[in-house]
């Protein structure tokens, strides 16, 4: 897509991230955005994940964490 090209020409550097699902779809967006160089908060109760296995979205989080996202809640 042509996503990244949008959020630089109006010159986005900090992305809010949440949605379905932690443990997927969250976790490689944020890390691709990470790796792309952005600033990145992930909104962690405004996410849910699949949990194969029960500690999946926790783990997720910390990686995510880990890599240099925020870990924030939405009040």
């Amino acid at each position: 897509t042509n996503l990244l090209e949008i959020l630089k020409e109006n010159l986005v550097t900090e992305l809010f991230i949440l949605g379905l699902a932690t443990d997927y779809c969250v976790k490689y967006t944020v890390l691709d955005a990470l790796e792309l160089g952005f600033k990145v908060n992930v909104v962690s109760n405004g996410c849910k994940g699949v949990n194969l296995s029960p500690n999946d979205s926790d783990n997720a989080l910390l990686e995510m964490k880990n890599k240099g996202a925020k870990i924030i809640e939405w009040k």
